[in-house]
């Protein structure tokens, strides 16, 4: 079991929307979403089924070209891959939950395997599966060493963006769980 107290977890950054991934696993994941008034997360899609709930403040939520204003107490539902953006009009929190069905789980294991990728491909293409991600979302990276160079340069590239996260450390097999943590600012190509 797990408990949260959202009151506790919300933290403001006056630069940019503050997410906090609070559950990322196979089939449900969880993120607080703080946002100053003006921000903006922009237009993304999630794979999985999408919930909002407005815990605080004011937001417009477009779904495509579609606004539906978004009140404290009130609740959006997305289906999977519908592309959709907010922006906030005061102060905001949001309780997102990210759900997907039975065969979404089965076929959706998400796995970048850079083991047989010739070495001048794998930075370019770690980069562009990173910039895919919506805020919450994650691959394991797959090595067969240490890529310290590679993490050192997502932190130059997308500073504050991304969470690198090592899940298995071992003589010629390195995992790292990569997950965005929040919207990418202008992106610098890798």
């Amino acid at each position: 079991m797990q408990k949260f107290n959202l009151n506790e977890l919300i933290e403001f950054n006056d630069e940019k929307a503050r997410p906090k991934v609070l559950i990322n696993e196979q089939g449900r994941r969880i993120v607080l979403l703080c946002l100053r008034k003006g921000q903006l997360i922009p237009e993304h899609a999630n794979q999985e089924r999408v919930i909002v709930h407005a815990v605080r403040g004011h937001v417009t939520f477009y779904e495509g070209i579609l606004p539906t204003e978004l009140h404290a107490g009130e609740v959006v539902c997305l289906e999977s891959g519908a592309p959709h953006r907010l922006e906030a009009h005061e102060d905001s929190v949001m309780f997102v939950l990210a759900v997907g069905s039975a065969a979404t789980l089965q076929g959706n294991a998400r796995e970048l395997d850079l083991r047989n990728v010739p070495r001048p491909e794998r930075h370019p293409l770690v980069f562009a599966n990173i910039d895919a991600l919506a805020v919450g979302e994650s691959f394991v990276l797959v090595n067969d060493h240490d890529p310290i160079p590679l993490s050192r340069q997502i932190n130059d590239l997308r500073t504050g963006q991304v969470n690198w996260e090592y899940e298995r450390r071992e003589p010629g097999l390195f995992r790292i769980r990569i997950t965005r943590v929040a919207p990418a600012a202008a992106a610098v190509p890798a």
